[in-house]
């Protein structure tokens, strides 16, 4: 009886063992771990072309003007708009003009959003842009707000900034990858 026993807790031991030593070896400690289909796509352009910003596609350089800030021509929805790349505005703003040569459409009483600048207060109204791009760096559906005040330049700012993988400024330049 003895003997039974001690060959009993040696059996169990011997399996607590085996099911310490699958465990360790499974990454997944045993459990099963449901896995989504592989779906293999495979998408050809003629040219890369970034459908969000910072895909690894895109790599645009940008010189710093004399007055010492970034300049380019954006594309938004469509249209050129030339724009300060602000790394310090929170968003993409658009002048009046800029927002209408972009396709977009409103009114005086769409300016309900406000936001405080060094000059005052102002009127703004929230948007979502389809498309914002410089060179093969783009991004969708970005938010913006368009100013009810008068702008010199339109702004690219964090809104769009962020979707970028990587912004790098060195010396004289900027890199958006």
């Amino acid at each position: 009886m003895v003997r039974y026993f001690i060959a009993m807790m040696k059996f169990a031991l011997w399996v607590v063992g085996a099911a310490f030593a699958v465990a360790l070896i499974s990454p997944y400690g045993g459990q099963h771990v449901p896995v989504a289909p592989v779906q293999a796509v495979m998408t050809v352009h003629a040219l890369p072309v970034a459908e969000a910003a910072g895909n690894g596609l895109a790599d645009v350089t940008l010189t710093r003007s004399a007055d010492g800030h970034f300049y380019a021509d954006a594309i938004i929805n469509g249209a050129t708009i030339h724009v300060l790349v602000d790394t310090g505005a929170t968003t993409v703003a658009l002048s009046r003009a800029d927002a209408q040569a972009a396709g977009l459409q409103f009114s005086e009483g769409d300016f309900t959003g406000t936001a405080q600048t060094a000059g005052g207060d102002i009127k703004l109204k929230p948007v979502t842009l389809d498309r914002v791009g410089i060179g093969a760096v783009e991004a969708r559906n970005v938010d913006a707000v368009v100013v009810d005040s008068k702008m010199n330049i339109s702004l690219l700012g964090q809104s769009w900034l962020r979707r970028v993988g990587n912004v790098q400024i060195a010396g004289d330049r900027m890199v958006l990858r």
